[in-house]
């Protein structure tokens, strides 16, 4: 985001949910019962995009904690991202490690790739969650097995990473231990569709 001032970030799983219990990421967050958690996740999103030179667009599907545990349907998610990178030229997405939220947005992006082959589509290591033994090659199988492979990309660390996530506090709060890694840069690649 830093090389592309102006982007526009798609958080797919930012929908509010009806009333519900608090849950337990939410309570490591440091949240309590009746706040408005997915609020104040967008409100910190502003502040870091804006820190970034960045907006935000955010879609109505519920994050898994506040749908029983099911991720979104992936056409739907598909059919959501195809409309909101509508005339884009480059695209950024998640690889999709171990978090079921994060598959789904992954596996959709794949998806409208491929029926976008003018749009460049670069690819990101999810953090946190790239640390978890085998999470790579196996994605990078299933990748080939559907006809993409990966390209990798040199791009230089951008100082203002740690500033950003620094921004959402009530995540920085749960994160614990995995912030360290939340701070480090992420590997990206060239999506190759064959």
């Amino acid at each position: 985001m830093a090389a592309h001032p102006g982007a526009l970030v798609v958080s797919v799983t930012a929908g509010r949910p009806g009333p519900h219990p608090l849950t337990e990421w939410d309570r490591r967050c440091g949240f309590s019962e009746g706040d408005d958690v997915v609020g104040r996740r967008r409100q910190e999103d502003e502040i870091a995009l804006e820190h970034l030179g960045a907006s935000a667009l955010w879609l109505d599907f519920l994050d898994r904690q506040y749908a029983d545990g099911k991720p979104p349907e992936r056409d739907d998610v598909a059919a959501a991202i195809r409309a909101a990178v509508d005339g884009g030229e480059l695209v950024a997405s998640p690889l999709g490690l171990e978090h079921p939220d994060h598959l789904v947005t992954a596996q959709a992006c794949f998806d409208v790739a491929r029926s976008l082959p003018s749009v460049r589509w670069i690819i990101y290591e999810d953090a946190i969650y790239r640390s978890t033994p085998g999470a790579m090659e196996e994605v990078v199988s299933r990748l080939a097995d559907a006809g993409y492979s990966l390209r990798p990309l040199q791009v230089e660390s951008a100082d203002a990473k740690r500033a950003a996530v620094t921004c959402y506090a009530s995540q920085v709060h749960g994160l614990g231990g995995l912030l360290d890694d939340a701070y480090q840069p992420e590997r990206y690649w060239d999506l190759v569709i064959k």
